[in-house]
C-alpha cells in the first residue's frame, strides 16, 4: 500500500490540482513580476498541498537515496533517448503536413529568453528552486496523491496519466511553437514518466528526481550564460551519464541472477537491479 498512514480524499486531491492548474495558469492573464510569479506558480501550489499531503510526502523525499540515483539516471536515460526516437518520427510526420516545421521549432524557448548575467542566476534558481519545486508539486503530489488514493494500484498508467498533467501545465510551448509543439510535449512526457517510475520504485523519493530536474532545467540557461554550444556539451555529457547508468542496469539485469537482491525497505518492489 502507497501510504504510510491515512488515505488522501479525493476531493482535498481534486482541490489541489485545480489549485496547482490555476496558479500556474494564472500568469497567462496576470502579469506578475518574477519574484511574484514564483509565489504565484510555486508558493501557493507548495503551501496548498502541503498542507493535504505534505507529511506523506517528505517523510519518503529521501528513502532509498541509492535505490533512486540509480534508477533515476538510467530511467532519464532510457526515456530521454526514447524521447530522441519519437520526437524524429514525429518531426517527420509534422513535415509531411507541414513544410514550417522547422521554423516554428527555430522559435527561442520563453523561458530561456533572459540576458546572460540573469541565466547565472536561474541556473542557480533551477537547482535550488524549479526543480525541486516541480518534483514536490507535480510527482510528490499530483502523482503520490494518485498512489496514495490507489493504494499503488496501476501504477504505470498513473504515472503516463500524470505526465500528461504535466505536460499541460507547460501551456508555452503550444503558445510559442503552435502545431511544432508536439516534439517539446514528447520530451517532457517522457522526462515526466522517468521522475515517476523513479519515484513509485524508489517508495518516495523526491530528492534524486528533484536534482535531475534542476541539472536538467539548468543546462539551457548554461547555454544562454555562455554558448549555445556548452549549454548543448553539458545537457549531452548529462544524457550520456543517464545512458550508461541505463546500460549498466539492463546488463546486471540480464547477468545477474534477481534473487540474489532483495527489495529495500518500502512500501513498493524495488526493482532487483538496483
Amino acid at each position: 500500500m502507497f501510504s504510510t498512514g491515512k488515505t488522501l480524499p479525493k476531493k482535498l486531491y481534486i482541490i489541489g490540482i485545480l489549485v496547482i492548474f490555476v496558479c500556474v495558469y494564472a500568469q497567462y492573464f496576470v502579469k506578475l513580476g518574477q519574484i511574484t510569479g514564483y509565489l504565484v506558480v510555486y508558493g501557493i501550489p507548495i503551501l496548498v498541498v502541503s498542507l493535504m499531503f505534505g507529511k506523506e510526502m517528505l517523510q519518503r523525499a529521501a528513502k532509498n537515496v541509492k535505490t533512486a540515483s540509480q534508477l533515476g539516471l538510467g530511467l532519464f536515460g532510457a526515456f530521454t533517448t526514447l524521447s530522441i526516437f519519437l520526437s524524429i518520427i514525429a518531426l517527420m510526420i509534422l513535415l509531411q503536413f507541414n513544410p514550417q516545421t522547422l521554423d516554428l521549432l527555430s522559435k527561442p524557448n520563453p523561458v530561456l529568453d533572459v540576458p546572460p548575467n540573469v541565466a547565472w542566476i536561474m541556473i542557480a534558481v533551477s537547482l535550488l528552486v524549479v526543480g525541486p519545486a516541480e518534483e514536490y508539486i507535480f510527482r510528490g503530489f499530483m502523482y503520490g496523491g494518485l498512489l496514495n488514493i490507489t493504494k499503488g494500484k496501476h501504477w504505470l498508467p498513473m504515472a503516463v496519466a500524470s505526465s500528461f498533467l504535466f505536460a499541460a501545465v507547460h501551456a508555452y510551448y503550444a503558445i510559442t511553437y503552435e502545431a511544432a509543439s508536439v516534439v517539446p510535449f514528447i520530451t517532457i512526457i517522457t522526462f515526466s514518466i522517468a521522475m515517476s517510475i523513479t519515484y513509485y520504485w524508489s517508495g518516495g523519493n523526491l530528492l534524486v528526481p528533484a536534482l535531475i530536474h534542476g541539472l536538467y532545467d539548468a543546462t539551457g540557461f548554461l547555454g544562454v550564460a555562455t554558448t549555445t554550444e556548452i549549454g548543448l556539451y553539458a545537457r549531452g555529457a548529462l544524457i550520456f551519464v543517464g545512458v550508461l547508468f541505463a546500460a549498466v542496469l539492463l546488463l546486471r539485469k540480464i547477468l545477474i541472477n534477481p534473487k540474489k537482491y532483495s527489495s529495500e525497505t518500502g512500501p513498493n518492489p524495488v526493482p532487483p537491479l538496483a
